[in-house]
């Protein structure tokens, strides 16, 4: 549909919608930083919490938990990364490869939610990826360093998804 805009100007309603949506990004930019809408920042204390909760959960559960816990874990180093906690990412960095490592030893093939673990692992993956290209060097070679590692418990992961 067309519709007719100022002085004989045409605009689809599908670019005034673009049109909207990214100046509501650049008006608000904590939208653009959001993971989703419903989604509140966890804490370091929530997130050891998550992962106790994980650990102790039935092996069925497991995948997904640590998953939630990973996808925890990326969104509080991509916070302390933008606010130039370099310390801090680097711990936090290395809390996801520990983690990334319990996704992959709970990944049996009868785990529950397989499908939501790996769609949460490809999410932290992008994430990741996206952190990496605005990094300083020396959380750049960390990031990418733990994006290799989350990218093969990804993989695997797909790969049982796609068996079942």
């Amino acid at each position: 549909m067309v519709t007719r805009c100022g002085s004989n100007a045409h605009v689809s309603r599908g670019t005034s919608t673009l049109l909207l949506c990214c100046t509501l990004l650049l008006c608000c930019p904590a939208i653009a930083r959001a993971s989703s809408p419903a989604e509140s920042p966890l804490d370091a204390v929530a997130l050891a919490q998550m992962e106790q909760r994980a650990e102790t959960a039935g092996p069925r559960d497991q995948c997904y938990m640590f998953a939630e816990v990973l996808h925890g874990l990326t969104e509080l180093a991509g916070r302390q990364i933008a606010a130039g906690d370099e310390q801090e990412a680097s711990t936090t960095l290395q809390r996801i490869d520990d983690v990334a490592a319990k996704v992959q030893k709970a990944s049996a093939s009868n785990a529950k939610r397989l499908k939501n673990a790996e769609l949460l692992l490809e999410h932290t993956n992008r994430r990741l990826s996206d952190m990496a290209h605005v990094a300083s060097a020396a959380e750049r070679s960390a990031l990418q360093s733990t994006l290799r590692h989350l990218d093969n418990v990804h993989t695997a992961i797909l790969a049982m998804v796609f068996s079942r």
